[in-house]
């Protein structure tokens, strides 16, 4: 029995090496997983698909296996040779971005046939299929590790002048090379420590680093500047002779200009192809595209014309100073997972956070189950006296033997009988007692993981921004607290707590009975135990000696499946599947070594266990024949003690084998008090702060200078000042990382400044409701994300009061077409990340979402530049009339949406060097000119 338990708690650790395998297998199936598709992933390419000839669709149409009700593709065909340029337009929805998911192969067409000279892509090759294609998303992704290896896609066979000629040729080498850590500087994750346009030149100098034959650009320059749109649009137009090859060029855009030069344009709606040819002849043909155009260029005429009124002047303009977003991080903090020595209270108070300290704090999270404890106490008395009765009746059971040699088999039989029942009874009593004991035990383990969860995630929700940007406080990270941290606590306090406390009960009352019998024998074997229970402790907690660098194997791991599970596009896109898988087989494999080097001590533990319980036993059964045979001492007696120490020796001995788990949930419980016991500077959960109108509306930024915490080493904001009166739509301008999206940031408190003061209606923004305050703005970023719930759960997310009428409304007001139209239902999911929905839609999504609530004050980042021409027209006049009686602040590379605004402010390098309205500025010929020249 002894021997089963300490079995099967050395079990957790001896089959590391099994379960890590297990892990790996799993992992690799989700990554090598095909959307839509089966089958294992090839290696070569035939001979004759070495070169792409030419891509060919053939009577192409599409659904998606998760909603075969609505066909994305009709029938639709074109062609790309070898080195043509071919372009993708038409209005968000109708099926551009599928093309290109095609081309991917992502998914197989539900009819017709995508064809690479000639043979069906089906049969070649998935994965030498990829390492031909480049692809640059509309919202790249980046993973979380340096410039360098996100620029070779974590492939080492890239070398790193091939990375390093990319980058020069995206336009972003002389800006990362200014960072103290060059090319080494860590992007953060998803890329979040970077700008978008400079997200998106990393994602399409990444592409380029492949040397690839074909290249897929789904609105690749959507987030950048005018001026580095224009340097890197003209890069890709000349790819050709920037690479040293004739490549293939398949581009989905909404603006145009950029694909003009096209071989042949295909335009889509709903799914079929109305029009092809190239640009003069689209234009002459006085069609949908010709439509598309007018829309721009009348949305762009005045800028036009400043555009050739200033064609012989320098267009150039300063380098971005993309210090302003970039980060160089020299090391990683201690990840989550490591030991942590104080336990940080809420009220800045420290406490040494050793086993008692825990320990009590958990049953203090317990006391609404206070009922649970005295029941549980009797219970564990009631089985404990098993133990000692089951030893007694036991004894009575071979006493009774000794009557057969006396001949009374009467007396015998009697004895035997009655020890038999007795032990039935006890036998059924300690069943009912057991499980009651593993009822109540495993519910308060889950009681106490929920608490700990609720507890853990509601206080990270309401953490600041900069928690988030620490490196140890990464979502996967977070992940594997809130799972495995909190079940390791769980047990702590639950099954482990139950059966250790049985087994010292046990333990007690076995002693006790004992001395009932043979005093003198109960007395000389309880001399041993302290002997042998502090040699079994001391063994016990050398193998429960915590090691940092498990915790921090098991953190890298959780974090390099989250990021591969939730970026799977861009994974297969780059064609990362061994390296991710690399990175997760380096942290298992090192777990695997950890846990190896350390089966040694829970071998020793385990040994020495078993080796002390024998030694008791072989002394007791010693002394026991001394005892009758010299001392005369009553053989039942002496029996019946023995049997007693035997007993509560053997259940003592599931405490020590515990003690590992205990000390790793001790650790664990330190952990997951980390995460609850931070403190937000800025927390919305928070009834502090007043709420109270706006006064007269303005907002004031007055000498407000700005670093991000984690990056103090960058000044992003130095001495912005300015005003903006209630009802203003303003706008701000400027090169990519010049500090416009950091504006947003702090209007919406995700950071307060170092220095200088924001007022809303004179009022500081540090004295407001945080919760309050934000309810008042309405945010539209560049990136939208949606979450894997219905449509209407989207619009209406943190206002779910709204109103069925509301609800229209904003959709009305946002141009959702989609939806009136019944293309897509409110109830249906958007899955993660709104991947159901394309960018454009996803953006009118977000819009809603933020019309709905009816905001005073309204941030629209980038908000129309995943629209084409159409809906961004809609869309426009929609935001014009929705501006009425609020206030607007845009944040827009695309000048022509903001040339109404009433006033435009100019940033660069963190500083406002320019403010006035479209004309003024255009007039004043300084930043923003040169800007507005590079428009379209």
């Amino acid at each position: 029995m002894v021997g089963v338990s300490a079995l099967n708690e050395f079990s957790g650790f001896v089959p590391v090496m099994a379960r890590a395998a297990v892990s790996a297998t799993a992992m690799k199936q989700v990554i090598c997983r095909e959307a839509g598709e089966a089958g294992a992933v090839e290696a070569g390419l035939p001979a004759n698909l070495t070169e792409v000839d030419i891509i060919e669709f053939r009577k192409v149409s599409f659904r998606y296996p998760a909603k075969l009700d609505k066909w994305i593709l009709h029938s639709f065909s074109f062609r790309a040779e070898k080195g043509q340029k071919v372009a993708l337009v038409g209005e968000s929805g109708c099926g551009k971005s599928t093309t290109i998911q095609l081309l991917e192969r992502f998914y197989d067409p539900s009819a017709g046939e995508v064809l690479v000279n000639g043979t069906p892509l089906s049969r070649v090759p998935t994965k030498a299929w990829r390492k031909l294609v480049g692809y640059v998303g509309q919202e790249p992704v980046l993973f979380a590790t340096s410039i360098m290896r996100n620029l070779k896609a974590l492939d080492n066979s890239v070398s790193d002048e091939q990375a390093i000629q990319a980058a020069k040729v995206a336009q972003i080498y002389d800006t990362v090379m200014q960072l103290p850590e060059g090319m080494d500087t860590h992007v953060g994750p998803g890329g979040g420590l970077l700008s978008g346009g400079q997200r998106q030149r990393i994602a399409i100098a990444r592409a380029l680093a492949k040397n690839p034959q074909v290249l897929l650009l789904d609105e690749a320059t959507s987030a950048l500047d005018n001026e580095s749109e224009r340097m890197v649009q003209a890069t890709l137009d000349s790819a050709n002779a920037t690479m040293g090859r004739n490549i293939t060029t398949i581009s989905v855009a909404h603006r145009l200009s950029t694909i003009k030069d096209s071989d042949t344009i295909y335009v889509l709606k709903d799914g079929y192809c109305c029009e092809q040819g190239n640009h003069e002849q689209l234009m002459a043909a006085k069609g949908q595209y010709h439509n598309m155009v007018k829309l721009q260029q009348a949305s762009s005429e005045e800028t036009k014309h400043q555009q050739e009124e200033q064609s012989d002047e320098d267009r150039s303009t300063e380098e971005d100073d993309e210090n302003d977003k970039l980060v160089t991080i020299a090391s990683f903090a201690s990840s989550l997972g490591l030991e942590v020595q104080k336990t940080i209270y809420a009220d800045g108070a420290t406490e040494d956070a050793g086993g008692p300290a825990v320990f009590c704090r958990l049953l203090r999270l317990m006391g609404r189950y206070w009922w649970i404890w005295p029941v549980s106490v009797v219970i564990i008395l009631a089985g404990a006296a098993s133990m000692p009765l089951e030893a007694v009746l036991f004894n009575t059971a071979v006493v009774s033997l000794s009557e057969a040699a006396l001949g009374d088999f009467e007396a015998m039989y009697e004895k035997l009988d009655t020890a038999v029942l007795g032990l039935s009874i006890v036998g059924l009593c300690s069943g009912i007692a057991v499980f009651a004991q593993s009822y109540l035990f495993a519910y308060k383990q889950e009681s106490l993981c929920m608490i700990l969860r609720k507890a853990a995630f509601a206080r990270t929700v309401c953490m600041d921004m900069s928690f988030f940007d620490a490196p140890e406080n990464q979502t996967g990270s977070i992940l594997v607290s809130l799972q495995m941290h909190m079940n390791r606590v769980g047990q702590m306090l639950g099954m482990q707590l139950g059966n250790s406390a049985a087994a010292l009960f046990t333990c007690v009352l076995s002693i006790g009975f004992s001395f009932f019998g043979c005093w003198e024998l109960s007395l000389l074997l309880f001399g041993l135990m302290p002997l042998c229970g502090l040699l079994a402790l001391t063994v016990a907690a050398c193998a429960a000696r915590t090691d940092p660098e498990r915790m921090e194997a098991y953190g890298k791991a959780g974090k390099a499946t989250s990021e591969a599970v939730t970026s799977i596009r861009t994974v297969k896109a780059m064609g990362a599947e061994e390296h991710i898988m690399e990175v997760i087989d380096e942290s298992l494999n090192k777990l695997t070594e950890l846990n190896t080097a350390r089966s040694w001590r829970l071998g020793l533990s385990l040994g020495l266990n078993l080796a002390l319980v024998q030694l008791i036993f072989l002394a007791g059964f010693s002394m026991s024949a001394v005892c009758i045979q010299n001392w005369g001492f009553d053989a039942g007696q002496v029996l019946m003690s023995l049997f007693c120490v035997v007993f509560g020796v053997k259940s003592i001995t599931s405490i020590v084998q515990h003690i590992p788990d205990a000390a790793s949930g001790r650790i664990a419980a330190m952990e997951v008090f980390r995460l609850v016991d931070q403190v937000s500077k800025i927390d919305a959960t928070q009834p502090t702060g007043r709420i109270e109108d706006l006064g007269d509306g303005s907002i004031e930024f007055k000498e407000v200078r700005f670093r991000y915490p984690h990056r103090a080493e960058v000044r992003v904001l130095k001495n912005i000042s300015f005003t903006i009166a209630k009802g203003q739509s303003v706008a701000f301008v400027g090169s990519s990382g010049s500090g416009k999206s950091t504006i947003i940031q702090l209007l919406q408190r995700f950071y307060d400044p170092q220095s200088g003061s924001i007022r809303i209606g004179g009022t500081e923004l540090k004295e407001l409701n945080v919760a309050w305050w934000r309810r008042q703005v309405g945010m539209v970023s560049q990136d939208p994300v949606l979450f894997d719930l219905s449509l209407e759960e989207n619009v209406k997310y943190g206002y779910p009061e709204a109103t069925a009428a509301e609800l229209l409304e904003a959709a009305e007001a946002a141009h959702m077409d989609y939806v009136l139209s019944g293309a897509v239902k409110w109830s249906d999911r958007m899955g993660l990340r709104g991947e159901k929905l394309s960018g454009g839609q996803k953006q009118r999504c977000a819009l809603a979402r933020a019309l709905i609530r009816k905001p005073e004050v309204l941030l629209l980042d980038e908000a129309t530049s995943a629209l084409d021409s159409v809906s961004e027209q809609v869309v426009q006049r929609a935001m014009q009339e929705a501006r009425l009686g609020r206030t607007t602040i845009t944040v827009a590379h695309r000048l022509s949406t903001i040339r109404t605004s009433d006033n435009i402010f100019v940033i660069s390098n963190g500083r406002l060097v320019e403010s006035g309205t479209y004309e003024e500025l255009i007039d004043r010929d300084g930043n923003f000119a040169k800007l507005a020249a590079g428009s379209l």
